[in-house]
Parts: structure tokens; C-alpha cells; sequence
């Protein structure tokens, strides 16, 4: 079965990239169809912290104060080492929201609010897709077949769109795990995001109203079986602090990963293009992930609205440029911090740690990701 869609435009990938795309292409006039592998939207995910550009793409969806419910404006953010000693803590301005944390899922639910149900089509995925010069011919797994303009491959880590479309990419797995559970608790962890340092590993806390969201992220030599909660309670007692009465805090079970980031010689074709992690995922350990993608989405529409559709290559190589710098700084920047974060010798942690309590480079360090 074969006929062509009215839709000009076709999202794979109904995450925060596509939906903020696709909010941001509704007030252009564009009705793009939105393709979800999944059949039911998840509840898991990271703990998400959203800096100034993350925030600023909310407030022009007209999203931001959806959000702020949802989510913790810290007072400040932490580092504490392993066993609970403080080594730093930098202040966050009380007058002007410079970060929000917020779980992912609720970020998720609060992007969705902004476009039409009736957009959205779960549990569908391309087959095939095939570029030509009148369009790019898709055909989906239920074998229908429809005719875009454009095609925007939003499906994450592991795009589809990426895997049919593109050729010079690479995907790095790295030895380090993460868990993620949010869960009410009424465990003292203060109104601060925490950093608990350990042993080649790294936990993650902050309150969100009255639920505690708890990230650990930790290297290893082999992978557990997901999800991995026997390693995960090993890894929070090595930690220490609050992180083993968080765990006894709630039975749930935990959203568990392993980390990888993606590399992509191009972005885009002459009517495909990537977003978001399917283009350039980082370490998550830069917290800024979801930022990315969301200014992703904000250009992206803004080159679609000052192109002629016959140029649509034009935006796509514009969209590309703009963006990149910004991706390949924070991929830098991350795999930086990944290896201090990391450290594995007791020798170099406590020189690390030393470091970090007697400079002010960490301070720095915030102020100038609460700002970039």
C-alpha cells in the first residue's frame, strides 16, 4: 500500500529532541507525523539537569513554568567524597533560575502537553527509507509506505536513521554503568545537587519535591546482568553518604544502562538529518545531553523557517554549522570530566580531591556552565 502523506515532515523519535522540534515546527504551520518505536511512553531515565540554553528552548515552547513544577531549583551544587566529606559547594543565585533538575520522564510528559496526540504514532518504525530528489519514500514496519519532504531522525543512541542513512559514524561503548531511581524517600540528602566521588565511580542525588533522585554511575570490568541491583547495592556501599539508605528507600527497579556517545562525520543529507543524541551523544556525565537537544531543535526549526523548500539542503548544512561547535565542545569537556570523576588510584583521588578543596576551579567550572 502506497499513497503520499500531506505531512511535509517525518520525526522518528518521539523523545525530547523530536517533540521539541515538533513543538516548535507547529507554530511554523507544519503538522509533522512523529514515529515512536515504543508502544507505551516509559516512566525510567536519568535525572536530568537543564543549564540556561536547555531552559531557554522551554520558556520559548512556553514550557518552562510546566517544567519548574515538575522540577528542583537547587540551592546550590556539591562535591562530597566518598564516605560523605564535603570538598566544595558553589551557590546558585536565588534570583534567577540558572539550572533545574528534573527526571527525565517529567521533562518527557511536559513536552508532550505542546503536541497533538493525534501527530504521534507508536509502536511504528521505518523499514526502509530512500532518498530521491522529490523526497525521501519511507516505508514502516506494518508495510505502508509514505513520501516526506523531510526526514528527521531523532531516535536516539541507537537511531535507525542513522544506521540506514549515514555512513561515517562511530558509536564508543564505554566501561562504565549507570543506574538511575527516583523514588519518595524522606532520606536527609539537603536541597543541594550532590556529587558523591568513589572509587572509579560517581554518585548523583538531588531532591525533587518529595521524591529523591539518585544516579550512580560507576566503571567496570565486566557487565552485570541488567538491572544489575546486586552491583549497584555493592557500589553504593562503597560510596557511602546517604547512597545505601536510598537504595533500602524503595524497591523499585532501577533504570540501568551502559555509557556510550556517538560520533558523526555529517548531520545531514540533502533531506535527513539527525538531532539530538542520534548525532552527537555525549558522556552523560556533562549533564548536558538534553540541553544539547533541545538547542538542537530550537535551530533546526529556525533554519526551517527562513528557507525556501526548495533549499532545504541549505537549512539542513546551516542547522549543521551552527550546531556542531557546540556538541564537540561539550563532548570534550565531558570526556574530561569523565576521567577526573573517574579516578580509580587512591593516589590520584586524593590528589584530585585536595586539588578541589583547596582551588576554586570547580566554582569556576559551574559559573561558567550555568552561563555557556
Amino acid at each position: 500500500m502506497t499513497h503520499h502523506s500531506k505531512t511535509d515532515v517525518l520525526i522518528v523519535g518521539g523523545g525530547l529532541a523530536g517533540l521539541s522540534l515538533a513543538g516548535y515546527l507547529q507554530r511554523q504551520e507544519y503538522e509533522p507525523t512523529i514515529i515512536e518505536q515504543a508502544t507505551e511512553w516509559r516512566g525510567s531515565g536519568y535525572g536530568i539537569g537543564l543549564w540556561e540554553d536547555g531552559l531557554a528552548v522551554l520558556d520559548e515552547l512556553g514550557l518552562l513554568d510546566a517544567a519548574h513544577k515538575r522540577a528542583a531549583d537547587p540551592n546550590g551544587f556539591e562535591i562530597r567524597a566518598s564516605g560523605g566529606e564535603v570538598l566544595t559547594r558553589t551557590s546558585l543565585s536565588p534570583e534567577q533560575t540558572l539550572l533545574l533538575v528534573i527526571h527525565r520522564a517529567d521533562l518527557h510528559a511536559a513536552l508532550r502537553e505542546n503536541v497533538p496526540s493525534d501527530w504521534i504514532r507508536m509502536g511504528t518504525s521505518p523499514e526502509h527509507i530512500n532518498e530521491h530528489a522529490d523526497g525521501v519514500t519511507v516505508t514502516f514496519d506494518d508495510g505502508t509506505t509514505e513520501v516526506f519532504d523531510l526526514v528527521i531522525g531523532a531516535d536516539g543512541i541507537h537511531s535507525v536513521v542513522r544506521s540506514q542513512c549515514f555512513d561515517d559514524w562511530s558509536k564508543r561503548e564505554y566501561d562504565t554503568y549507570v543506574w538511575s531511581l527516583w523514588a519518595q524517600q524522606d532520606v536527609d540528602v539537603g536541597q543541594d545537587m550532590v556529587s558523591v566521588w568513589g572509587p572509579g565511580s560517581e554518585g548523583f542525588v538531588a531532591r525533587v519535591g518529595d521524591r529523591v533522585g539518585f544516579n550512580l554511575a560507576a566503571r567496570l570490568d565486566s557487565p552485570p546482568n541488567p538491572p544489575g541491583r546486586e552491583e549497584l547495592r555493592a557500589q553504593a556501599e562503597t560510596i557511602g553518604w546517604q547512597l545505601p539508605a536510598l537504595l533500602d528507600g524503595t524497591d523499585d527497579e532501577p533504570f540501568f544502562d551502559r555509557v556510550r556517545d556517538v560520533t558523526c562525520d555529517t548531520w545531514h543529507t540533502d533531506r535527513i538529518a539527525l538531532l539530538g543524541d542520534a548525532a552527537h551523544a555525549v558522556h552523560p556525565i556533562s549533564g548536558m545531553g538534553a540541553s544539547l537537544a533541545l538547542q538542537d531543535a530550537r535551530v533546526l526549526a529556525q533554519e526551517l523557517a527562513t528557507s525556501r523548500s526548495d533549499h532545504l539542503s541549505k537549512a539542513l548544512t546551516r542547522f549543521e554549522s551552527r550546531r556542531r561547535p557546540d556538541a564537540a565542545r561539550v563532548k570534550r569537556m565531558a570526556r574530561v570530566e569523565a576521567t577526573v570523576t573517574f579516578l580509580e588510584s587512591k593516589y590520584l583521588r586524593r590528589l584530585r580531591n585536595g586539588v578541589v578543596k583547596q582551588t576554586p576551579l570547580f566554582d569556576m567550572f559551574i559559573k561558567r556552565q550555568a552561563t555557556e
